[in-house]
C-alpha cells in the first residue's frame, strides 16, 4: 500500500513542478539552414474547435543543412506530457518518456504533448475521439510544419514517428489511419477494440472503470465530457448500453480496420500478457489488421501491461500500476532491450538506417512463437458435461490435456459452451481462467491472472449491440478467452478454472450458482521444449 501512496504523491509532485516552467516562443522558420542548439521549450497551439494545446518542443543539436525527423510523445490516461527532461514522471522515469529523450539527444525533433482534458492542454476527455483527440496529433504535426526548422520529409511531409503507453497508444492507431505522415509507430499496452476491452462478452470491468474514473475525472477535476461522464454512469449498471456503444465505437482501431481505413504507419507493438485491461489479444488484432494493410508490423509480448490497483502487483523496482520490463528474450534465444530496440526501429523507419539485428514479426517472451499464425487456435477438445455446485469455494477445474513432456502454450483459446440451469441462475455470470495443475503439488496455479466474464444473457445482448445480430442459433456461446502464455511439466493437467467470483468484477455479487456446463475449446499450438529450441 505504501508504495502506491509514494507513486501517486511523486506524480503529484512532478505534476506542481512542470506548471512553473517558462513559456517561450519558437525561432522563425527560414528557408536557410543554421546550426542549432540543443535545447526545449514550452508552446501552445490551437486546435481546429479552439481547444488550447500545450506542449514541448525538444530542439536537437543539427549542424547547417542536417535535417531531423519528428517524433511525437504523449502520455497515458490521468497523467501530463514529459515538460521536462529530468524533473518530470516521463523524464527520469516511464520507459516511453526515456525513448522520447534518447531520440532527442540523438538527432530528433520531438513534441511531448498534453492531450485536451489533461495537463495544460484545454478542453474535455472523449476517450480518443478521431474528431477530437486524434486531430489534436494533425494539429501537433501541422504546427510543426510551419515553425520547426530543419524538419525530415517525404512526399507526405514531415516524418514523423510517434510513441506512448496505454492512452497514449490508442490515438496512435486512429491518427495514423487519418493521416500519411504518421509513418512509424509504437503503442504500447494499448486497446485495439476498446468496447470489448472495457465491457468484454457485454460485461464492464467494474474495479478497472472506476479507478479509470478517479483518474480521469477527478485527478484531472471535472475533465469528463458529457457524454464519456454518461457512458461511465451506464457501465455502473453492469451491462454495455447500445448509447456507450454508440459514443465509442469509432474510438478504436477495429472501427476504422473494419471500415478498410487501417493504419498506415508501420508499427511495433508492445503488449502484456498480465494485463486484465488490455489483454494481449489487443495488440495480436491490431496487428493482424496492420498486416492485411500490407504495412510491416511487429509484435512484442511482455508479461507486464496494466495492473490492477491493489490486487495485481509488479515486480520489484517497477511502477505499481503498469510495467513492461526493460528486455525481452525471443525463441529462448534473442534477447532484445526494449528501450534500445525501441529507437534502433525509429531510426530505420525515419532516418533509413539499418538494424543491426533483425526483430522478428512476433516475439513474445520466452516463447517459442515468432508469427502471427503461430498463436491460431488448432486443435479441439470436447468439454463433456459437467456439473457446478453451490460449494464454499465454487471452483470447479475442468481439465483439458495433460503434458506427456514438457510443453508451452501461447495464444487464445476459443471456449465454445453451454450452460443450463434453473430459472433463478438464467442471469449468472462464470469467470473462466485458464490454468494449470501440478502433478507435484496438485495446486492450481491461473495463467497470467487473467480471467474471462461468462453471462449467456448479456452475450446475446452484447452481439446484438455491437453486431446487430437478433437471433441466437442453439444455446451454446463462443467466446474469446484472453491470451496466456505458460508452460507445462510432464504430469502437470492444463485446464479451465471457473468461478463464481472474481477480483476484476467485484460489482458482480451474486448466490452460489448451480449449474450444467459443457461445450469444447480449441487451444493455440503445444510446443514440445524439444521442438522450440
Amino acid at each position: 500500500m505504501r508504495s502506491y501512496v509514494l507513486w501517486l504523491c511523486f506524480s503529484l509532485m512532478f505534476v506542481l513542478q512542470g506548471c512553473v516552467h517558462a513559456t517561450t516562443q519558437p525561432i522563425s522558420i527560414t528557408a536557410k539552414t543554421i546550426e542549432l542548439k540543443q535545447r526545449y521549450y514550452q508552446a501552445k497551439t490551437t486546435a481546429q474547435d479552439g481547444t488550447v494545446l500545450a506542449f514541448t518542443v525538444y530542439q536537437p543539436h543539427l549542424i547547417s543543412s542536417q535535417t531531423a525527423p519528428l517524433l511525437l510523445h504523449t502520455h497515458g490516461f490521468g497523467l501530463s506530457r514529459m515538460k521536462r527532461p529530468e524533473l518530470s514522471l516521463y523524464g527520469f522515469l516511464l520507459p516511453t518518456g526515456q525513448v522520447a529523450k534518447t531520440a532527442w539527444q540523438n538527432g530528433y525533433w520531438v513534441i511531448s504533448y498534453d492531450q485536451r482534458g489533461h495537463g495544460d492542454s484545454q478542453g474535455k476527455i472523449r476517450l480518443t475521439d478521431p474528431e477530437k483527440e486524434a486531430q489534436d496529433v494533425i494539429t501537433i504535426m501541422n504546427w510543426a510544419e510551419k515553425n520547426l526548422p530543419q524538419l525530415a520529409k517525404n512526399q507526405h511531409g514531415v516524418r514523423t514517428g510517434m510513441i506512448g503507453e496505454s492512452y497514449a497508444g490508442g490515438v496512435q492507431y486512429l491518427a495514423s489511419a487519418l493521416d500519411p505522415r504518421l509513418q512509424a509507430i509504437v503503442p504500447i499496452t494499448t486497446w485495439y477494440d476498446i468496447v470489448h476491452s472495457l465491457a468484454p462478452n457485454g460485461i464492464p470491468k467494474s474495479n478497472w472503470i472506476g479507478f479509470l474514473n478517479l483518474i480521469g475525472d477527478w485527478w484531472n477535476w471535472n475533465k469528463f465530457d458529457p457524454e464519456l461522464k454518461q457512458a461511465y454512469l451506464d457501465t455502473q449498471h453492469g451491462q454495455l448500453k447500445q448509447s456507450t456503444y454508440d459514443f465509442l465505437k469509432t474510438h478504436q482501431a477495429s472501427w476504422f480496420c473494419s471500415k478498410n481505413q487501417a493504419p498506415q504507419a508501420d508499427a511495433l507493438i508492445i503488449q502484456g500478457f498480465r494485463d486484465v485491461l488490455f489483454p494481449f489479444n489487443e495488440g495480436v488484432k491490431a496487428a493482424q489488421c496492420i498486416q492485411q494493410a500490407q504495412r510491416e508490423v511487429h509484435l512484442i509480448g511482455v508479461q507486464g501491461g496494466h495492473l490492477q490497483p491493489f490486487t495485481q502487483h509488479s515486480p520489484l523496482g517497477s511502477t505499481p500500476f503498469w510495467y513492461i520490463g526493460k528486455s525481452v528474450r525471443c525463441g529462448n534465444q534473442q534477447h532484445y532491450n526494449l528501450q534500445k530496440t525501441i529507437l534502433a526501429w525509429f531510426n530505420q523507419k525515419l532516418k533509413d538506417q539499418t538494424l543491426s539485428e533483425s526483430l522478428p514479426e512476433l516475439c513474445v517472451d520466452q516463447s517459442p512463437v515468432n508469427q502471427l499464425t503461430d498463436l491460431k487456435p488448432v486443435t479441439t477438445y470436447i468439454l463433456n458435461k459437467i456439473w457446478i455446485a453451490p460449494t464454499k469455494a465454487q471452483a470447479v477445474f475442468v481439465p483439458i490435456h495433460t503434458a506427456q513432456q514438457s510443453i508451452s502454450m501461447t495464444g487464445a483459446p476459443l471456449l465454445t459452451l453451454s450452460m443450463q440451469t434453473a430459472p433463478e441462475y438464467t442471469n449468472a455470470t462464470l469467470f473462466i481462467s485458464v490454468a494449470v495443475k501440478s502433478k507435484a503439488t496438485g495446486k492450481y496455479a491461473i495463467l497470467n491472472d487473467q480471467a474471462a466474464p461468462f453471462n449467456p444473457t448479456k452475450k446475446i445482448s452484447f452481439d446484438q449491440i455491437r453486431l446487430g445480430l437478433n437471433d441466437q442459433i442453439g444455446d451454446a456461446q463462443t467466446i474469446e478467452l484472453p491470451s496466456v502464455y505458460g508452460q507445462l511439466k510432464v504430469g502437470d493437467t492444463l485446464g479451465l478454472l471457473i468461478k463464481s467470483e472474481s477480483q476484476y468484477y467485484q460489482r458482480i455479487k451474486q448466490a452460489k450458482i448451480e449449474a450444467w456446463i459443457s461445450g469444447q475449446i480449441v487451444l493455440p499450438k503445444l510446443w514440445s521444449e524439444a521442438a522450440s529450441k
